[in-house]
């Protein structure tokens, strides 16, 4: 199959790019765009993704909204158009490589509709290619690339319109591709992956007036050393160290305020403090087995498939769906949004996953 894309001299397995060299269904390559207001009105997660050994392509939209999270799921062949980066209402374009995104949310049976352009404040943040082995077995694979900056549009829930400018809200993405476990459908007939090990998870995307930056660290070891940076206008400086504090709401899954201090490269410290803006679900977009098959993201549902509910979310913890059915998820996963303040009395945004990792 050809693609528009074959024209152009970047071919790198003797295959169009309408395949990938390999067959694992947890091969999988897409965009991760999240954005916020100062104000915290809203709050949203986005994605869409392609799984190209599935012939899947799924994306989803998770928005924050007066203490609820609306989400809706969505999924579609992706053969044969290939090119087109969206599912159903739901589509991304890239306007200009690595500077400038849009998403589109048409409206929908969910009551939930966007338009949000989004503008690349500093250069793009690569990390090291992320390779997770267990006894030798590859289980997963993954090359990321970070971005932030400032946006402007529109979100509309159920008729309540908020408006996005450059000066009040911000935006943070990633762009992933490579094998990943969890993604592509349950793996049956081999053993489960590594125990997970307890502590602090944090992946910090945030943008400031002058800069925007990029660190993450982990209970395994990953520090923020070797995986983040200060992203200017011009050039990436390296993060050599990350201290924080951190301030969680009762129950402890949760951050509420806290502060942490970058020094880089260059030998600059920076300090920043955050407030709490509200939290989206992972679990919404069809994380963990999000869908309501139970079997999670990149796997086949028909030539289009649609659907998502709605979340009581004002607890730290605890969610209420619609038919007033209380429940916790069995792990802590939550994008947070958070307002910083930071040098010389600047202010701007973050997306703050901070993630309480218990033993198992």
């Amino acid at each position: 199959m050809l693609l528009d894309m074959d024209e152009f001299p970047y071919h790198q397995i003797t295959q169009t790019f309408a395949g990938v060299g390999g067959s694992d269904p947890q091969w999988n390559d897409g965009h991760y765009i999240c954005a916020c207001d100062e104000a915290g009105k809203v709050a949203l997660a986005s994605n869409v993704r392609l799984y190209q050994n599935n012939d899947v392509l799924d994306g989803f939209v998770c928005i924050r909204h007066q203490g609820r999270q609306h989400n809706i799921r969505l999924s579609r062949r992706l053969r044969p158009d290939m090119d087109h980066l969206g599912v159903g209402p739901l589509h991304m374009e890239v306007v200009e490589p690595m500077k400038t995104v849009r998403m589109v949310l048409e409206p929908n049976e969910y009551g939930m509709s966007l338009d949000l352009t989004c503008h690349t404040v500093g250069v793009p943040y690569m990390g090291p290619i992320e390779v997770n082995r267990v006894d030798g077995r590859l289980l997963g694979e993954r090359a990321t690339y970070e971005l932030a900056g400032r946006c402007e549009g529109w979100v509309e829930v159920d008729g309540d319109r908020t408006t996005l400018d450059t000066e009040s809200s911000a935006f943070f993405r990633n762009h992933s591709w490579g094998y990943q476990g969890g993604r592509g459908g349950p793996r049956y007939g081999a053993p489960t992956g590594s125990k997970r090990h307890p502590g602090v998870r944090q992946w910090v995307l945030f943008n400031m007036p002058d800069h925007s930056g990029f660190y993450f660290e982990d209970p395994s070891g990953r520090s923020a050393a070797g995986r983040g940076a200060i992203l200017q206008s011009d050039r990436s400086v390296p993060v050599t160290a990350v201290r924080h504090d951190l301030e969680f709401y009762p129950g402890g899954g949760r951050v509420r305020r806290g502060s942490f201090e970058i020094d880089d490269a260059d030998g600059a410290t920076r300090t920043y403090t955050f407030e709490d803006l509200g939290w989206v679900y992972c679990q919404g977009g069809g994380y963990f087995g999000g869908f309501n098959d139970g079997l999670g993201q990149g796997v086949f549902r028909g030539e289009l498939h649609t659907e998502g509910e709605v979340w009581d979310v004002s607890h730290p913890t605890l969610i209420e769906d619609a038919t007033g059915r209380q429940f916790e998820f069995d792990h802590a996963w939550a994008e947070s949004f958070v307002k910083l303040s930071g040098p010389e009395g600047q202010t701007g945004l973050a997306h703050f996953e901070c993630v309480v990792v218990a033993d198992r």
